[in-house]
């Protein structure tokens, strides 16, 4: 078993130049190309490479970096799968592009999101106007509305075990106690808002928290529950290649209780697995 990486960069050239790098795996029945953001994910397949789960089979990852989105690649037969988004958030992009044909394949681990400040610790320090950051997306800025509601600080109109996160917007705020201002920003770069004066506090995915040096764990003000969450991390592939073998044998060993029980003893609670360790 072995594996390729390259990095994907925003800039449109960059991007033709990094796949065009990865032209070896086509036609090669061996060789799955799979686009990942780089913590845990790509970190969750390197560890699965290095265990020989995949036997014969390859890995060519392509690193997501910058604004690239992973599902137009997808969607292009750029890569053959990719590993980044949970399943609201899959559901949205493919309505909103009017196309139907990505199918997860596997359900891997969840990345509690989480609110994080650097100029506050407890909720009780939000001051009447603070600035909170929020995901721009809409799956992810439904998620951090209910899990503002969850903290007390909104109320919603709709409960969450009933929401469609793809149409909710701050229109359904039914109470904002705080008057608190919501900014949305793209997630790779919520995380840098926390050195923001004007920003008092944000609502950062674990994985984007991780990558910034933060402990989800540790750090975050307050979580969103685990129990019935709906946001577990999947792999994705274009419905064509459901059943191909190589990606069976990838699903196959993201759902074993090994890696299972290394996500849990690597990540130690900021990334939580789906499935049993045993």
């Amino acid at each position: 078993m072995s594996l390729r990486r390259i990095v994907v960069a925003s800039a449109a050239l960059t991007l033709a130049a990094g796949l065009a790098a990865c032209s070896s795996s086509e036609g090669d029945d061996t060789t799955l190309r799979i686009s990942a953001s780089s913590t845990p994910h790509v970190e969750i397949l390197d560890q699965i490479v290095s265990t020989g789960a995949l036997g014969d089979y390859e890995l060519d990852i392509v690193e997501i970096t910058g604004e690239v989105d992973p599902n137009e690649l997808l969607e292009a037969g750029d890569v053959d799968a990719n590993f980044f988004q949970h399943e609201p958030y899959l559901t949205d992009w493919q309505k909103q592009k009017g196309v139907d044909d990505l199918v997860a394949v596997a359900d891997v681990h969840l990345e509690p999101i989480g609110l994080y400040s650097n100029k506050i610790a407890s909720l009780d320090e939000l001051k009447d106007g603070d600035t909170v950051a929020v995901p721009r997306d809409t799956t992810n800025y439904a998620r951090a509305l209910y899990l503002l509601e969850s903290a007390g600080l909104l109320e919603m109109d709709v409960p969450f075990e009933e929401a469609d996160l793809s149409v909710v917007t701050e229109s359904n705020i039914t109470a904002n106690p705080k008057n608190l201002n919501l900014v949305g920003i793209e997630r790779p770069q919520l995380a840098r808002q926390l050195d923001d004066a004007q920003i008092t506090a944000a609502v950062i995915n674990s994985n984007y928290a991780l990558e910034a040096g933060l402990n989800p764990a540790e750090d975050a003000i307050v979580t969103e529950e685990v129990e019935n969450n709906p946001f577990s991390n999947l792999l994705v592939v274009r419905a064509e290649n459901e059943n191909d073998p190589a990606v069976t044998a990838l699903a196959e060993a993201l759902e074993s209780p090994e890696t299972a029980a290394w996500i849990e003893e690597t990540y130690s609670g900021a990334v939580l697995p789906v499935h049993p360790t045993n």
